[in-house]
Order: C-alpha cells, then sequence, then structure tokens
C-alpha cells in the first residue's frame, strides 16, 4: 500500500528518525529506506510513499510510518492509500491529490483553458457569432476574453476618419509588421503574449476567443503551441452580403466595399492578407444565415460537442465531407490532394481523389509485391516516378515559345527577355490545368459512377475543393443537383461559364432560389479535420465517450459538469514521461529487471 507525505526529505527523515533504518538517497526523485527486510520508497516530486518487502519488518513500517508521519492526528487525516494491484494506479488518490500529469494519463482532466480563433472575411457580421459563442461559454461556467488581433497593432488615432481608411490602416500594420519580421506567424505570436499576460492560474475555465485570424500561418502557429486545445471556427458570408454590410452600415462606397474585399481574400505578396487560405483550415464551418437562432443552435451543438457530450452525431453532410476528405489522402499529386464522393438519397455511391489513371478504369494505388511484402507505386502511375509535373512544364513552355516569337518578330527587345518571361508567367498562363495527367476528384467520382452503370441525375457531389471550370461542365451534363465544397480555388470559371446552370447557394439562404439549377453550397458543420475527435467514441485525439453504465442504462449528460474533450496540458510529454515512470517505480517489484 502507500500514502503521502508532502513535506522535505529532511522532515521526513526526522519523523522516522525511531525507525533507525538505513536511507538511500543516491536516486534524485525516488528516497529509499530499508528495514531488514521491509523497504520504503519516497517519491518527492508527487509525495507518494509505497512500501515493499516482505515479513514482520515490512509489516512494522506499515503499522507505524502513518502514525509517526501524523502522530496522534493519524486516524483524523485523510491520508490516501491506494492498493498496487489497481489498473489505474491510482484509483484509490482523490483527484485533487493528483498531479496534472497523473491527471492527463488516468483520463481525469474535466477542465482546462479553452483557445477558439475566428476567421471570416471583411465585411463580416462576425459580431452576430462572437456575442452567442460567448454566452454559450458562460453557461459551460467558463470566463471569457476576447483577444482582438488589431489590438496588437498600432491603434488607429484618427477618430474622424472614414470606417474605410480604419479598415485600411489595421490590413497595411499587418502586413508591414509580417513584412518586417519575415514571419506571417508574428500575429499569432502576439496572441500568444496576450492569453499568457491574461492568464489566471488559479482558473482552468477561462476560454479565450481570437478575432480574427487572416494567415495561415497564424492557425499553424496557434495549432502548434496550444494542439488540440486549439478550434477555429470559420464563419462563411457570401460576398454581396458582405459588400452590402461595408455600403450601407459601414459607410463605405462600392469602390471601397470592393477593393477591401479583394484586398483581405488574397493579396499578390505572401506576407498580405490570405483569408481565403485560412477559412478552409477551419475546425467548424458556420453560415452567417439571416436566422440568429440558426447560428446560436449551431454554436451550441459544436461546444456540446467539444464538451464531450455522447449523443451528438454527425449530419449527413458531416460525414459524407468527411469521406471526400479520406478518399484524398489517397492522391500522390505533387500539387494538392482533393477528394470526392457522390451521394443519392443520403448514400454514397462513389468516391474520388485527383491522381493518374491506369488502363482498364480507375486510378493507380500503392501496391504490395507478394514476394517480397514491399509496397510500391506504378513505375509510371505517379507524377513523381516520372520528369514531374507535367502541366507545369507545358505552362513553362507556351511562356518560352510565346516570349521566343516576341522576340524572333522584334516586338519585344532582346534585353527585355528576363521581363517578358516574368510577365508571362505571372499572367493567367499559370491557371491553365488541362496539361495535367491526374483526373480530377470530381471527374474520378463521376467515372466510377459510369463505369458500374449508376446514374449520377439528382445526385449531390461532395469536394474538398471548389471544382474547376473543365469539372463543372461534366457535372453540369450529369444531371447532379447540389455540390458541396469546403475549400474555394480562385482559378475556376465555373461561375463564369456555367451562370445558366449554377446557383451558388448558402445553407439557409431560400430567396430567389431557383431549383432548376445545381445548387453550389459552402461546407457547413464539424470540419473533417476534427471528424473523429468529436464524433468518435474512442478514435479521436480526446478522451473516450461512454454512453451507458455497466447494466446497460443510459448515462445521462450533465453540462455542469462536462469534461472538455481535448483538454490542454500545461505540460511538456518531458513530463508527462517522468510521470508515467514514477507511476512504474511506485508499483514495481524489488525483483524488476528494471
Amino acid at each position: 500500500m502507500s500514502l503521502k507525505f508532502t513535506g522535505t526529505f529532511q522532515e521526513l527523515q526526522s519523523k522516522l528518525a525511531s525507525l533507525s533504518g538505513q536511507w538511500d538517497d543516491s536516486q534524485s526523485n525516488k528516497k529509499v529506506l530499508r528495514l531488514g527486510t521491509g523497504i520504503l520508497n519516497w517519491f518527492e516530486s508527487t509525495g507518494t510513499i509505497q512500501f515493499q518487502g516482505r515479513g514482520t519488518d515490512k509489516e512494522k513500517l506499515v503499522s507505524q510510518v502513518p502514525h509517526l508521519i501524523y502522530p496522534e492526528q493519524f486516524e483524523q487525516k485523510e491520508v490516501v492509500v491506494a492498493q498496487n494491484t489497481d489498473s489505474s494506479l491510482t484509483q484509490d488518490i482523490p483527484d485533487s491529490d493528483l498531479t496534472i500529469e497523473r491527471k492527463y494519463l488516468n483520463s481525469k482532466i474535466n477542465d482546462s483553458e479553452l483557445i477558439i480563433g475566428i476567421v471570416s472575411a471583411v465585411g463580416t457580421e462576425s459580431k452576430r457569432v462572437i456575442d452567442p459563442l460567448k454566452d454559450r461559454l458562460q453557461g459551460f461556467g467558463y470566463s471569457v476574453e476576447e483577444i482582438r488581433v488589431s489590438g496588437i497593432l498600432p491603434a488607429f488615432s484618427n477618430e474622424s476618419a472614414h470606417e474605410y481608411e480604419r479598415i485600411k490602416h489595421y490590413m497595411a500594420s499587418g502586413d508591414q509588421l509580417r513584412k518586417e519580421t519575415e514571419n506571417n506567424a508574428i500575429l499569432a505570436a502576439g496572441v500568444t503574449k496576450q492569453v499568457s499576460t491574461q492568464r489566471d492560474s488559479q482558473l482552468t475555465k477561462k476560454a479565450y476567443i481570437v478575432n480574427s485570424l487572416k494567415h495561415p500561418s497564424e492557425v499553424d502557429l496557434l495549432r502548434k503551441v496550444y494542439g488540440d486545445g486549439f478550434y477555429l471556427i470559420g464563419i462563411h458570408a457570401d460576398e454581396k452580403r458582405r459588400h452590402k454590410y461595408l455600403t450601407a452600415d459601414k459607410g463605405c462606397t462600392q469602390e471601397q466595399a470592393s477593393e477591401l474585399i479583394k484586398i483581405d481574400e488574397d493579396e499578390s505578396f505572401s506576407y498580405g492578407q490570405k483569408t481565403r487560405d485560412t477559412y478552409h483550415l477551419s475546425d467548424f464551418f458556420l453560415n452567417l444565415g439571416k436566422n440568429d437562432d440558426h447560428v446560436k443552435n449551431r454554436l451550441q451543438r459544436f461546444l456540446e460537442l467539444i464538451f464531450s457530450h455522447p449523443y451528438k452525431n454527425p449530419t449527413f453532410d458531416e460525414f459524407a465531407m468527411f469521406m471526400a476528405f479520406n478518399s484524398s489522402v489517397r492522391s500522390g499529386d505533387l500539387s494538392r490532394q482533393v477528394g470526392a464522393v457522390i451521394s443519392q438519397n443520403n448514400q454514397i455511391i462513389a468516391t474520388g481523389a485527383n491522381d493518374v489513371p491506369r488502363s482498364g478504369g480507375g486510378l493507380y494505388w500503392a501496391e504490395a509485391d507478394p514476394e517480397t511484402g514491399e509496397v510500391n507505386d506504378h513505375p509510371d502511375g505517379k507524377d513523381y516516378t516520372r520528369d514531374g509535373d507535367s502541366n507545369k512544364q507545358a505552362q513553362a513552355e507556351i511562356v518560352e515559345e510565346i516570349a521566343k516569337k516576341l522576340l524572333d518578330g522584334g516586338v519585344v527587345e532582346a534585353d527585355k527577355e528576363i521581363d517578358l518571361t516574368q510577365v508571362l508567367k505571372g499572367s493567367k498562363i499559370s491557371d491553365l490545368t488541362e496539361f495535367g495527367r491526374v483526373v480530377h476528384a470530381e471527374m474520378d467520382a463521376l467515372l466510377s459512377c459510369s463505369r458500374a452503370g449508376i446514374p449520377t441525375i439528382g445526385t449531390t457531389l461532395y469536394c474538398t475543393t471548389f471544382p474547376c471550370h473543365n469539372c463543372a461542365k461534366h457535372i453540369i451534363a450529369g444531371g447532379m443537383k447540389r455540390v458541396v465544397y469546403v475549400e474555394p480555388y480562385p482559378k475556376s470559371r465555373a461561375l463564369d461559364f456555367h451562370s445558366e446552370s449554377i446557383q451558388l447557394r448558402s445553407e439557409f439562404d431560400t430567396s430567389q432560389q431557383d431549383n432548376n439549377l445545381i445548387a453550389f453550397e459552402p461546407f457547413i458543420g464539424v470540419g473533417p479535420r476534427r471528424f473523429l475527435d468529436l464524433f468518435s467514441m474512442s478514435l479521436g485525439a480526446g478522451s473516450k465517450l461512454k454512453r451507458k453504465d455497466k447494466q446497460g442504462s443510459t448515462l445521462e449528460w450533465d453540462k455542469s459538469q462536462a469534461p472538455i474533450r481535448t483538454p490542454l496540458v500545461p505540460k511538456s510529454y518531458i513530463e508527462i514521461e517522468k510521470s508515467a515512470a514514477e507511476m512504474w517505480d511506485e508499483n514495481s517489484q524489488p525483483a524488476t529487471p528494471f
């Protein structure tokens, strides 16, 4: 058995001096008292005392040590005693006495800080999300702090200036800081400084809302710092709605609103704002519909998932997009991995990925050699096994050919050749996609249906990326009625080329809806990257869920005591490893080979 003493080693020696045993303090964290055939181990970092050995000497230690440590008050003291046979190794130790490492190792961390990032395009009424988010977090017993990223930047002092100038000031300030520091994540580093400054060490149930992130590098840094305890919410509002908000509510002109939206989406230089590329990294996608109840109910569901509600199950849209994401990871494309699935009546009927087609139908798969067991790709089945990206090579050939003709024809002087080449490379030649060897994910899914004789009329396509214009025309020809996507694809001209067949639509936007057109909708719900963490009972990064007791009765979810699914642990893996090793030391026998 074991008990606890949280004083110093010298104090423990003094209390046990009457036992006349021999102390061994050669180990940094483990002090050993030997009394004949009895052994006492004291682990200084946790205060745990463990008894080992045999015979009357061990019995003497077990019976006398507690009384020597807590003299007359022993019976009144809450002495922690644990049997070594316990499977969790700490079953009888009250949670309040466990170190944070032990709580983590035994899945007993119920409360922790929560970091929630917001990504939204300029002109989005993010207050309609942040205010109810704060309210619902407080309903879980959390105090909430909003950290405005713009607050890290130099303040805009001209109070009489127009809103357009204020927004431009913060855009330019962020760009300048990223450029000067040569660090596109510098604003996220500033956020971590704000969090560390505002942290209350006595308050574990505190949430920080970061409003708002504008660059993928910022998200990457916050995920590296806070791991699974960081969640990113992407707020979607269509461009018309944002344009109207900037003009009608913020007083911008039509030209100013358009300029701000263009800058915010994707500035041409690497250190500029790239909201479009940041949005699709979200863990949860929310549509800013006309009805505030939709926003509140979706936020409530998302938080209930974070706080381990065992009976919140995925929608079919969430499941289908997760399957599309799964399909994407089989792609060996050199540029990006894209996945797609086709469904009919909420049943998946085909999957697709962007990769090289093979003779006989379908795509190349990596295959295991039946003799050696070695797994390899087909020698010519992937672009990496050949000379590289054939599409990029074709683009370079086009640029070279045009430049040569202009130079040979005397249209451009020879000393301008380098400038000419750079101009051509920056033109829409770089948007050409038809010279690639790969079949796009949407086409792969469509062709899978074709090979199997499955009609695609009236079906829904889920795709991780907005379809290009080449795929869009085949989607139209295939008779599909709905397309759901996550990541925008700015090179696509689908809406320009096929405006008579495609309608860009939001989830709850039924105004001016034409059922004769194909609806292209942004994905709404729990994103693929956190699907397992929030919906799986045991496969995600978080703690396991239970839905019934040993008698088979349904367990109730108590909001007031709901544990966070993926808690932040303020310890390094070295510290956690040390604690796990101590668990072994405390419960191992002297004869152990270690």
